[in-house]
């Protein structure tokens, strides 16, 4: 079974162990992954692997190193490296998980949390800041960043992911709440 965690945490660590900066591993590990993804055909085995890191490599000097990976130590290597085991042992394909794992490590190391917010029209005023100074607060957070989109199916209110946890403040979910308490009321004898 694979655990997209604990290649993530073989990467921070194998960057700690070598030097690299971890902002700076996860920067050249999605740069030189978004190349990957635009290889045509199913890359995995030892074979393609090889192949993989020439080519890897030829990109990397004939570019002049992207943007991301310009003054990157020893994270560029670090992250083309894992890239191929990744393409040796067959798990390419759970790339994208594995990047989402390391953002979320160093995320709780940084003490930044991350807040996706769904609103019935876009916020007013300082709502937003007003809300990540909350957050903060409560969570004890370095630092909030809150990603937020309109999403026409809510009624008013707004919706919070924060990691694992959903916060509904949205007027369909009180309704529901409402309803639900109605109901209940009148299966004991409510008016």
């Amino acid at each position: 079974m694979f655990v997209p965690g604990h290649w993530a945490a073989a990467f921070i660590n194998s960057l700690a162990a070598q030097g690299g900066e971890a902002a700076q591993g996860l920067s050249a590990l999605e740069a030189l992954a978004s190349w990957v993804k635009t290889l045509p055909g199913a890359v995995f085995g030892s074979s393609a692997a090889d192949r993989l890191e020439k080519l890897l490599r030829e990109s990397v000097e004939k570019t002049g190193k992207p943007a991301a990976l310009i003054n990157s130590g020893p994270a560029l290597e670090i992250a083309l490296r894992f890239l191929v085991l990744m393409v040796r042992k067959n798990v390419i394909r759970h790339i994208d998980s594995v990047i989402d794992e390391v953002k979320k490590t160093l995320d709780r190391k940084n003490g930044i949390v991350q807040v996706t917010a769904e609103y019935a029209f876009p916020p007013e005023g300082n709502f937003e800041s007003r809300l990540k100074e909350t957050i903060r607060k409560r969570t004890g957070a370095a630092r909030v960043d809150i990603t937020g989109q309109v999403n026409t199916e809510l009624i008013g209110g707004y919706r919070l992911r924060i990691g694992d946890e959903i916060i509904d403040a949205s007027v369909r979910c009180q309704l529901r709440k409402l309803e639900a308490c109605l109901a209940a009321g009148s299966r004991y004898g409510g008016n």
